[in-house]
C-alpha cells in the first residue's frame, strides 16, 4: 500500500486544486465547495496587511525557524482548535464579514505559516447555510495576513454538530428542561461548537459519512452510568458530543482515498461522571471505527460499519475536552489507550518546534506535546493528528514558538486574539 499511496501523492500535488470554479451542495445539512485553486498554485500574494496589533513584515524579512518546510510530494494534515464563537451563529457570521475579525486573522496567519494541505478546524461555530466556514476560507485563509501567503482551499466541508441542539429532556438533572447542559452536546445555541475541513485536494463528497445521531445506548458494553438517565433521555442522547465525520480525500491516480476522520469532544464546565464516561466512549468509537471493529455503528444515513482493513486514514481533531482536562488528576491528558492499543493507529508524538530548549522557557512545566493552555499557565495535549499505522510519516510538530522566536505573537497566551489551541500537524511521506 505504501508504494501505491506514495506515487499517488506525488501526482496529486501536481494537480491539486485544478477543478473549475463552482460550488456544489451535497445536502441541505452539509456543504462541499470548490472555489478556486489550491495552495500550490492559487495562493493570494497581491493583498496582505498586518494582523491587528502587529507590525507589517515582508516574507523576505522572516526567518521561519519555528516551522518545518514540507518535503516535495508529502501531504500535510493539521488540526487547530479555534473557538471562534459568539452569542449566536448569526453574530459570529456578522463579525466575520469584511475580513477584519482579529481572532480569525490570527488563526489564518497561523495556518498560512504552517501551510497544511488539509486542515481540520474545530471550535468554529456552524450555521445552517454554511456561510461561516465559507467566509473563513474566502476572507481570511485565502487572504495573506501580515505578509504571509494566502491559501485558497478549493474544497470545504462542514455539517451540523450536536452542540447546542435542544434535547427536550432534563439531561443534567437540575429539574428544568432547557439550557446549555440539556443540549445534545453542550452549547448555548445550535452549532456553537462546530467543525470544518479545508482541503486543497478534492473531497469525495458522495462518500462522506457523518455519525451525529448515533445513540450512546446503542454502543455495546458502553460506559453510560447505570440509573443516570431515564428511558426517554437514553432514546435521544447521542454518543458524539459534536459529531464524527469520515471524509475521503481524493488523491488523483490512486483508488484508495485518504480518509480524514474528524471529531471534537465537547463537555460542560466541570464534567461529572457521565461526561467523562461519554468522552471515553467517544474515543473508543473512533478507535473501533478506524480498526474495523465498529460493526454496531450506524451513520446518519443508516449504513453500518467502519473503515475497511488497510484503508489509509488520519484521525484529526480534539480527542480530549479542555474541561475534562481541567479536572483530570494532575491535569494530565488521559491516556488514549483505546485508540492506540490495537496497533491500527500510530502516534508520531509531535512536539513543539522551537529553537529555545523547552526547559529554559518560562512555560517549562508544560508538556512539549501540549496543544491547549489551561488556567494557571499549565498546558495539556487535547488536539491530535493520528495516522494509520501503515502510513509513513516524514515529520510532525506543534506550532509553539518561544517568546522572541518567529510566530510567538500568534501563540502568546497574553494576547486575547491568539487561538485557544495550538496547531498540530504531520507530513505523510510521498516518496
Amino acid at each position: 500500500m505504501r508504494s501505491g499511496f506514495s506515487s499517488c501523492l506525488v501526482a496529486g500535488l501536481l494537480v491539486a486544486g485544478s477543478s473549475g470554479a463552482h460550488a456544489t451542495t451535497t445536502s441541505s445539512d452539509s456543504i462541499s465547495s470548490e472555489t478556486g485553486s489550491g495552495a500550490a498554485d492559487g495562493a493570494t500574494t497581491a493583498s496582505y496587511y498586518p494582523t491587528p496589533g502587529q507590525p507589517l513584515v515582508t516574507p523576505e524579512s522572516q526567518e521561519l525557524t519555528t516551522t518545518v518546510e514540507k518535503a516535495a510530494g508529502d501531504i500535510r494534515v493539521a488540526t487547530l482548535h479555534a473557538q471562534i464563537r459568539g452569542a449566536s451563529s448569526a453574530e459570529v457570521l456578522e463579525e466575520l464579514h469584511g475580513g477584519m475579525h482579529p481572532q480569525a486573522r490570527v488563526l489564518a496567519e497561523t495556518v498560512q505559516v504552517n501551510a497544511p494541505d488539509v486542515l481540520v478546524l474545530t471550535g468554529l461555530s456552524y450555521d445552517e447555510h454554511q456561510q461561516i466556514a465559507t467566509t473563513v476560507n474566502d476572507e481570511y485563509l485565502s487572504r495573506g495576513q501580515n505578509g504571509q501567503t494566502g491559501i485558497k482551499y478549493s474544497h470545504v466541508y462542514t455539517a451540523p454538530t450536536n452542540s447546542g441542539i435542544d434535547s427536550g429532556a432534563d439531561l443534567d438533572g437540575d429539574g428544568r428542561i432547557g439550557g446549555p447542559a440539556d443540549a445534545l452536546g453542550y452549547g448555548r445555541y445550535a452549532g456553537e461548537r462546530g467543525m470544518a475541513v479545508f482541503s486543497t485536494y478534492p473531497i469525495a463528497e458522495d462518500e462522506v459519512r457523518t455519525f451525529q445521531e448515533f445513540l450512546w445506548q446503542d454502543m455495546p458494553e458502553n460506559s453510560m452510568p447505570a440509573d443516570e438517565f431515564s428511558d426517554l433521555e437514553k432514546s435521544v442522547l447521542p454518543l458524539p458530543s459534536t459529531s464524527l465525520w469520515d471524509i475521503p480525500v481524493e488523491v488523483p491516480g490512486e483508488a484508495d482515498h485518504v480518509h480524514v476522520v474528524a471529531t471534537d469532544l465537547n463537555g460542560p464546565p466541570g464534567p461529572t461522571t457521565p461526561d467523562v464516561a461519554r468522552s471515553e466512549d467517544q474515543r473508543r468509537m473512533v478507535a473501533e471505527f478506524v480498526s474495523g471493529a465498529s460493526w454496531y455503528l450506524y451513520d446518519d444515513e443508516g449504513a453500518y460499519g467502519g473503515l475497511e482493513s488497510g484503508t489509509p486514514f488520519v484521525v484529526a481533531g480534539s480527542l480530549a475536552d479542555a474541561q475534562e482536562l481541567q479536572t483530570w488528576p494532575n491535569r494530565q491528558v488521559p491516556e488514549l489507550a483505546s485508540l492506540l492499543d490495537d496497533g491500527t493507529i500510530q502516534d508520531p508524538g509531535p512536539e513543539a518546534i522551537t529553537d529555545e530548549p523547552l526547559p529554559q522557557r518560562r512555560d517549562a512545566a508544560a508538556d512539549p506535546q501540549a496543544t491547549h493552555g489551561l488556567t494557571g499557565g499549565d498546558a495539556v495535549r487535547s488536539s491530535y493528528v493520528l495516522p494509520a499505522a501503515a502510513l509513513d510519516v516524514d515529520s510532525s510538530g506543534v506550532f509553539w514558538p518561544a517568546e522572541g522566536e518567529f510566530g510567538f505573537n500568534l501563540v502568546d497566551p497574553a494576547d486575547p486574539d491568539s487561538p485557544v489551541g495550538r496547531l498540530v500537524w504531520l507530513d505523510i511521506a510521498g516518496s
